[in-house]
């Protein structure tokens, strides 16, 4: 897919919206911008609740604890903490 996009006055710049939907990109996710020579590179950084459900299978019928609850809450603050830092 190529399409051509404009850099706003604020340096913004809007994902067609063909794209957002394939790689399911919601208002507020976080992007790493990432320069490779002359280029950027824009990826999607992961939301630890988006992992959730990798292993589905394994944990069915069960429910987590509050102390796992709070612990993935906890992990989840502190990698959005991070990525804004970067």
């Amino acid at each position: 897919m190529v399409e051509t996009v404009t850099v706003t006055s604020k340096g913004q710049v809007t994902i067609p919206s063909k794209l957002r939907r394939e790689l399911r990109i919601t208002e507020g996710e976080k992007l790493l911008i990432i320069r490779e020579g002359n280029a950027i590179k824009v990826v999607p950084l992961p939301k630890l609740s988006k992992l959730a459900g990798v292993d589905e299978e394994i944990f069915r019928g069960k429910k987590p604890s509050e102390e796992i609850e709070a612990t993935r809450k906890e992990w989840t603050k502190e990698f959005e903490k991070r990525t804004r830092q970067a």
